[in-house]
């Protein structure tokens, strides 16, 4: 038979997201005493972290869950079209030309510096609005990134407090740095939002919703209370703990066996190669074989998110069994040694992230070969691959 008739039936690299477990990490979040009795916020910004925006928000709305925390006003539009309902906090505040559909689409609106909300405020006037603006107030608690210091707050009420015609300050938010690592500072963060909380509440300001507490602090059970109404899971919705390498006994109280990845990324045996002891694999020759080996060419690279520092040093799996990756990646093209497994042949499915039997390749893995985290893996593979929704 033609060798091209084969590649008919190679399988596409493709990216597995498993739903189910995105209702089991829910679930296991609900019951996490940080989270007791407290607003989810989940983050769906980015696209999902890659794992896509719209069926990741209807999964999560079917589990309980209406508000969700986004960048874009594409994504609100994505989002409110599957659920009209659906409360949605623009984490960078929107657009000025975006303002009157904003408001028209009862977006959140993430207020992060004085200058933004008196051009919010100006925008407000001259577009005419007919109802406030739904405010959440953005505190820069410590990490000097976006956000409001003491000062510009107490400025903030004053406007707010004059303008109540164009603003409703619905929420106050913030960020800890090192929600999972630095206990000291994470606890003067708190202390900060807590003060400001305080502040507010003086200059007759009583937010709906505050929070300040996102993944790392969840899971952080060192960590007492933080002074909010509300929590804003993110990377923990799609299956990682941050402050851990591992989370495998992570047990929640109802014995459930904690958080679940969803992503798994699968591909095919492309072409299998016999390579001679002292032959070259890939570009610039940097693995030399040692012995006669067999080589399997998947059809992935980094293309499909692939890290090129896994050339090299990662490895697949085929056939349940691991097999490394050798020379550079290429853009559509990896390779491997299966030269100790039998019978591979060209089609097998290849399993770049995920489980093949007793044996599993995991996203932390990948990212710590890549020298970076799990939320940008995640990224890339959703970027670039097909996505299959189980």
């Amino acid at each position: 038979m033609p060798f091209f008739l084969k590649i008919n039936h190679m399988k596409d690299t493709s990216l597995y997201i498993n739903l189910e477990n995105l209702k089991n990490n829910i679930n296991f979040i609900k019951l996490l005493k940080s989270a007791k009795n407290k607003t989810i916020i989940a983050i769906v910004k980015s696209d999902a972290y890659g794992h896509g925006l719209v069926p990741t928000a209807e999964t999560l709305f079917n589990a309980g869950i209406n508000f969700f925390g986004i960048i874009g006003i594409d994504e609100a539009g994505g989002i409110l079209k599957k659920i009209p309902e659906a409360k949605l906090l623009m984490l960078k505040g929107v657009h000025l030309e975006d303002l009157k559909e904003a408001a028209e689409l009862n977006l959140r609106i993430g207020v992060f510096s004085l200058d933004y909300l008196k051009m919010l405020l100006d925008r407000a006037k001259s577009a005419k609005l007919n109802k406030p603006l739904n405010v959440h107030i953005k505190l820069d608690s410590g990490m000097s990134r976006l956000g409001l210091n003491e000062e510009e707050i107490k400025s903030a009420a004053g406007i707010i407090n004059e303008n109540k015609k164009y603003f409703n300050a619905e929420g106050l938010f913030s960020h800890l740095s090192s929600g999972g690592s630095d206990l000291d500072y994470t606890n003067f963060q708190i202390a900060n939002f807590k003060k400001t909380v305080s502040l507010l509440n003086k200059n007759g300001i009583k937010p709906l919703y505050s929070h300040i507490s996102a993944s790392s602090a969840l899971f952080n059970d060192k960590i007492g209370e933080d002074y909010s109404n509300a929590v804003r899971p993110g990377i923990s919705l799609y299956g990682f703990n941050p402050n851990e390498d591992h989370n495998e006994d992570m047990i929640a109280p109802n014995g459930n066996t904690g958080l679940k990845p969803l992503m798994s990324l699968k591909s095919s045996v492309l072409q299998i190669k016999k390579v001679k002891k002292g032959g070259f694999v890939s570009y610039n020759n940097t693995f030399k074989a040692p012995i006669d080996m067999t080589i399997a060419v998947i059809s992935a690279g980094y293309d499909n998110g692939i890290p090129r520092l896994m050339s090299n040093k990662g490895r697949v799996l085929i056939n349940g069994k691991f097999a490394p990756i050798k020379g550079i990646a290429t853009m559509n093209l990896i390779m491997a040694d299966i030269t100790k497994i039998k019978g591979v042949k060209a089609g097998d499915e290849v399993i770049i992230a995920g489980k093949s039997g007793s044996n599993e390749i995991t996203i932390q893995e990948i990212a710590s070969i890549a020298q970076t985290i799990p939320y940008e893996i995640c990224l890339n593979f959703g970027k670039s691959n097909k996505r299959i929704y189980i």
